[in-house]
């Protein structure tokens, strides 16, 4: 028994480390094993919940720890017996909120978050190596309904980066909460765009955004990525190749920044292309660009969005194609070819319904 309140009373320090300038020194294996501990006492919590001696005796354990951990920390706030039984909830919530929690940490969160495999309602499951437990988390909860993560959302992106977007946005939220800490939003958000990272930064990045939505609150926290998003180009173009069409047309109804960039690249896109006289199509020269019909999707969706931008877009397309000759012969201006394939089975705004 007397292991077992040692054990527990290191897991009540570690987790008001959690809440300190200290998890600055954490890495990966301090993170993965701080979550293996936390699934240890939710495992001491189920077993001994309904035991009323040792119960008391843990109980009485915590007690003396906090005491002890209240001198040593002034902001300590007092582990209970049941905080046991969340433990995984009260470490990751510590760590999203603390502004000192190094971006590597993050990246873990992030990299090990994945939602349970079955439909319906229900807990949302984070693990790390092979172990896996409940996150009752609200932000991951709003977004999440705990389905399958592959399965999408009207706006077109799947539930797990939906949930390590709010996630993230949770953790970015607290950072610009304390004045002087863009700096280490931006450093966290280049580390997420770095080559090799094993997350996937458009879809989370996307997934922050997305969750921003609705929540006035959330104003500070999509205003600055978007700036940032801005500042980085590749990190746009990154977004535009990878993610789907419905969430880039979201994305650009949020923003007008991020729609002035999107327009930018799909010029370029379209400026990729060439006609070829011999199959009858617009083909992307090797290595850049889409596809015609690709790229003709993307100005699809963002006619079809009932909203402002669908007049702007269509606005700058018309004047592309004046621009280019006002060709109405396919072949001859890629605009006139595009404005002509979107006008078949998709009524168009007239000219004068958008001056």
């Amino acid at each position: 028994m007397e292991a077992i309140l040692k054990n527990l009373e290191s897991t009540s320090e570690l987790i008001a480390i959690s809440q300190t300038e200290y998890v600055k020194r954490w890495d990966e294996g301090t993170v993965e094993r701080a979550f293996q501990w936390s699934d240890y006492c939710e495992h001491i919590y189920k077993r001994f919940n309904t035991n009323p001696t040792i119960r008391t005796a843990i109980e009485n354990r915590l007690r003396q720890t906090n005491e002890l951990l209240r001198r040593t920390f002034t902001e300590h706030r007092d582990f209970t017996f049941l905080d046991l039984g969340r433990c995984r909830d009260v470490l990751l919530v510590s760590l999203l909120k603390n502004p000192a929690c190094p971006c590597s940490v993050i990246k873990v969160i992030l990299g090990s978050f994945k939602p349970n495999d079955r439909w319906g309602d229900g807990p949302v499951s984070m693990g790390f190596s092979d172990l896996t437990g409940s996150i009752s988390f609200k932000s991951a909860g709003e977004v999440l309904r705990a389905t399958n993560g592959n399965r999408r959302d009207t706006r077109g992106l799947c539930v797990e980066p939906l949930a390590k977007g709010s996630i993230l946005r949770e953790h970015i939220q607290n950072l610009l909460s304390h004045n002087g800490n863009e700096s280490l939003v931006r450093s966290l958000l280049d580390s997420l765009f770095q080559p090799g990272s094993e997350n996937s930064a458009p879809e989370i990045i996307a997934g922050v955004l997305l969750s921003c939505e609705d929540f006035p609150a959330h104003d500070v926290t999509r205003n600055f990525i978007f700036s940032w998003l801005q500042a980085n180009p590749n990190s746009i173009l990154n977004m535009c190749q990878a993610l789907p069409v419905l969430t880039l047309t979201e994305l650009a109804q949020q923003s007008e920044g991020f729609w002035l960039a999107y327009m930018g690249i799909l010029k370029n896109w379209a400026l990729a292309l060439s006609y070829d006289v011999t199959v009858g199509e617009w083909v992307a020269s090797e290595g850049s660009g889409v596809p015609f019909t690709a790229l003709t999707e993307h100005f699809r969706s963002l006619l079809s969005s009932g909203h402002s931008l669908e007049r702007e877009t269509l606005r700058e397309l018309r004047e592309l194609k004046e621009g280019d000759g006002g060709f109405e012969e396919r072949g001859l201006s890629v605009w006139g070819d595009v404005l002509s394939e979107l006008s078949t089975g998709q009524r168009l705004p007239d000219a004068a319904n958008i001056l």
